[in-house]
């Protein structure tokens, strides 16, 4: 049985004006919006979380991460793909060897606060 959670509306009649111009002019551009969007929209598949929690622990190659996700190396370079377009990977070339790392302290930041959150 699906439980239907009950959607509370608004009884007022009035819009607060003041509120909502403050509301409003904290509000991105639509540009912002749609890349904000698109970031979070790459973290939301399982394997790519993966990944970066993979990588929190330093950098590793692609056979290295398809070792650790149990993903294919292909599927892994997809997704390390992916993750760089939104600059959370960086790529790091030793020889014939690329090595991923994330890109910069943020990532594992957004990932543990993320976590913090749902704990609650």
């Amino acid at each position: 049985m699906k439980v239907v959670e009950k959607v509370e509306t608004c009884s007022c009649e009035t819009v607060h004006e003041e509120e909502v111009a403050k509301a409003r002019r904290v509000l991105p551009y639509p540009f912002v919006l749609e890349e904000l969007a698109e970031f979070f929209k790459v973290l939301t598949d399982p394997t790519r979380l993966k990944l970066l929690f993979a990588l929190g622990s330093g950098e590793l190659c692609v056979c290295d991460l398809s070792a650790v996700t149990g993903s294919g190396v292909s599927s892994v370079s997809h997704h390390l793909a992916a993750l760089r377009r939104e600059k959370l990977v960086k790529p790091r070339r030793d020889g014939r060897i690329i090595y991923y790392s994330l890109a910069d302290i943020h990532v594992q930041q957004i990932i543990g606060y993320a976590r913090e959150h749902l704990a609650e």
